[in-house]
């Protein structure tokens, strides 16, 4: 359990014996807040909330005795007696004062929050790069495309004139790959019979390969809209 520590308007975490700071670049912060992310804000306890006691609040309402002294002189006892009561029935002696428990504070859940969007940015930036590759069960067709690398003039028969025409070479942009066998064949050896035996088997790099895919899209597929709009700004 964590306990958020105020103090002097600054905040500061307890986890143990230790104090963590709120400071992006140490590692317990870091730790702090994926946890929170993780498992949820209900593993940080708020920081406490000292309630003063009617003494104390009392104490802190009473004119300075130099006051009290002029209003007793100027208005007499009845009236200083009068303005002392109203402080008196203001914090009656049932305020015994006590130390309760603070809500946590917002910032651990939008600083949790922050930390679950970049970790899905990245992991959806990481499975949009996977899905991008090429289905080693179905291999890449070549790709060209035709540049135009010059002119070259012809006398065109036709029309009996000179004419200029385009030189087009043609380039290859992408390679051919061909798909990879749908299975293998893999030969065991008993090592009490040193018989040999070969059987067929679905290849295992298309069989990852699927895996990767499908694990792939279940991130894309459950990744908040949020996210993939600020990637694709």
């Amino acid at each position: 359990m964590y306990k958020i520590l105020h103090s002097l308007d600054q905040y500061s975490i307890q986890f143990g014996n230790s104090n963590i700071p709120i400071d992006l670049g140490n590692k317990d912060y870091q730790q702090f807040i994926k946890d929170v992310a993780e498992q949820g804000i209900g593993i940080v306890e708020g920081p406490d909330v000292i309630e003063p006691s009617y003494s104390e609040l009392r104490t802190s309402e009473y004119p300075p005795i130099t006051d009290q002294l002029d209003k007793i002189y100027h208005s007499g006892v009845n009236a200083w007696k009068t303005q002392i009561k109203e402080i008196k029935d203001k914090y009656p002696k049932t305020i015994t004062g006590d130390t309760t428990i603070g809500e946590v504070p917002a910032w651990v859940q939008e600083a949790a929050d922050n930390w679950t969007f970049n970790k899905q940015l990245r992991e959806y930036v990481a499975a949009t790069k996977r899905l991008s590759q090429y289905i080693l069960s179905e291999g890449l067709p070549e790709l060209t495309e035709e540049n135009v690398i010059g002119q070259e003039d012809f006398f065109n028969k036709e029309t009996e004139e000179r004419e200029f025409r385009d030189i087009i070479e043609t380039v290859i942009i992408q390679t051919a790959i061909e798909p990879l066998e749908a299975t293998v064949e893999v030969t065991e050896t008993d090592e009490e019979t040193m018989e040999s035996t070969t059987t067929t088997v679905p290849n295992p790099l298309i069989v990852r390969d699927e895996e990767e895919r499908a694990a792939a899209q279940a991130v894309v597929d459950s990744t908040p809209q949020a996210v993939i709009d600020a990637v694709d700004k």
